[in-house]
Formats: C-alpha cells, sequence, structure tokens
C-alpha cells in the first residue's frame, strides 16, 4: 500500500454533494483504497477520517502496528485508511451491521487484501477470535447518550439507525469492560468522542435545544470505564470539527504496565 496521500485538514471543510438514492453503493477513496459503502451506513467516516489518521500518527510511538481493530466500523473507512498509510500490517473490522461488514468485504476482495483484513460481524466484541491479539483498536463509535426528541435533527433519524445512539452508554461499557483480553501490552487505543466534556451537547451551537441530554459531562464516565478496563488514559485531543459545529475529541488510552 502505499503512504497517505489525503491530508486532514481538522475542519470539515467539504462541499455537499449531490442527492443518491438511498441504499446506492458509493466509493469513498484513500489513497490508494477506494472503500465501498452506502450512505445510510456513513457514521461521519467519509468526512473524520483523515483527521483521525493524522491524529494516530502524530501520537503514536510505534511507526507501524501489526494488527489493528476498529470496533464500530462501519464499512471501515477508518481501518482501510490506516492501511492504506502503512501504519498497520493487518486488519480486523468489526461492527453489528451485516450491511456494513458487506461493504468492507467488497472493498478487502476488490484491492486484494482479504488475506490482511478480516470482518468480525455481531454484537460488542463477541464476535472476535478469542485468540486474536491487537496493539492498535481505533473507534468512531456512537456518541450520543440520549437524544433530545425536540431537537429538530434527532425528528428526522429513524428508529432503527444505530449510528449516533449508545443509550446508557452499554456499548462503550462493553467494550471497556472487554477489551482488554485482546490487547498485546504495547497497544493504544484512539477513540473518537463527540464534545466529551459537555453534559448539554448543543449542536449546531446556536441552538436553543441540546441535541443530547447526559446527566454530567460524557468524559467522566469514559475515564471511569478506561479505568475499571486496567487501562491509563493519555489524554484527550480536539482533533475535528463538523460543519454542525460538533467538536470531535481523540480519548487516547493504554494499558497500564
Amino acid at each position: 500500500m502505499s503512504e497517505r496521500t489525503r491530508q486532514g485538514s481538522g475542519r470539515d471543510d467539504a462541499a455537499l454533494t449531490p442527492a443518491r438514492r438511498p441504499g446506492e453503493l458509493r466509493t469513498w477513496r484513500y489513497g490508494d483504497v477506494a472503500v465501498r459503502y452506502r450512505e445510510e451506513l456513513d457514521g461521519g467516516g467519509t468526512r473524520l477520517t483523515p483527521a483521525f489518521v493524522d491524529c494516530v500518527t502524530r501520537h503514536s510511538v510505534k511507526p507501524v502496528y501489526d494488527h489493528a481493530l476498529e470496533w464500530c466500523a462501519g464499512p471501515g473507512f477508518i481501518g482501510f485508511a490506516l492501511l492504506a498509510a502503512g501504519l498497520c500490517r493487518r486488519l480486523t473490522l468489526c461492527d453489528i451491521n451485516p450491511a456494513a461488514s458487506a461493504c468492507a468485504a467488497l472493498t478487502a476482495r476488490a484491492h486484494g487484501l482479504t488475506d490482511r483484513v478480516s470482518q468480525a460481524t455481531g454484537p460488542d466484541l463477541a464476535p472476535l477470535d478469542p485468540a486474536a491479539r491487537f496493539d492498535l483498536v481505533v473507534a468512531n463509535p456512537p456518541n450520543f447518550v440520549a437524544l433530545n426528541p425536540r431537537h429538530p435533527t434527532t425528528r428526522r433519524l429513524t428508529d432503527d439507525d444505530l449510528r449516533p445512539r449508545d443509550p446508557q452508554w452499554r456499548a462503550h461499557r462493553a467494550f471497556y469492560g472487554g477489551i482488554a483480553r485482546f490487547l498485546t501490552p504495547d497497544a493504544r487505543l484512539f477513540i473518537s468522542e463527540v464534545n466529551p466534556s459537555d453534559a448539554l451537547v448543543f449542536i449546531p451551537p446556536e441552538v436553543s435545544e441540546p441535541y443530547d441530554v447526559r446527566a454530567r459531562p460524557a468524559a467522566d464516565d469514559f475515564r471511569r470505564m478506561i479505568r475499571d478496563a486496567g487501562l491509563r488514559l493519555l489524554g484527550t485531543h480536539p482533533y475535528f470539527t463538523g460543519r454542525d459545529g460538533a467538536r470531535l475529541e481523540m480519548m487516547i488510552s493504554e494499558p497500564v504496565r
């Protein structure tokens, strides 16, 4: 794979693309890799991935990781970009949605990567091979615990849209509660969160109704999960701002040694 050819600006300045039919297969490119996806499977990966990869590059202690896991992978925007950037040798994409895994499999076959890329389809970390070990874990998971039904954007979401919702942080708790046994001693985790220091999340910032209503800042819960998992939080780093004003920050952690 070639070195990274796309640079992340850290801000979502991409032009709006023409509307397409729901379910239509699309292509998003990063370097030499053309990721196949459908619009309803994109949780922001087509916009944030270049900045995500740049953040991994800046905060890594290894030039190349052996085996990367993308949790809540969707079609694998981040994972395939890491491969294209030469940041990992092997990749496992874990997602609950079979449609997302099917897109990832299409991408892997199209680029002759089936010997380096595998899909694990199912809830939480349950579908992972118990013998698998990862020295890099990345994710852009669902970032909102209690969407406000009065917010104009949430009214347009369908009940089966899994992308934004993590009620009671159940997915986060399952992830941090189970990830330790899959980590190498020198592993590093990069988990993207939205406005983690806020209890009330206003997106866009000028609206009167909060988008997400949290009992406390999400970072308080995540820090506790990280600690209970036997991990050490290395830092929380802003890395991307969405067109809607959402502030994305990377929570970086590693096993306690």
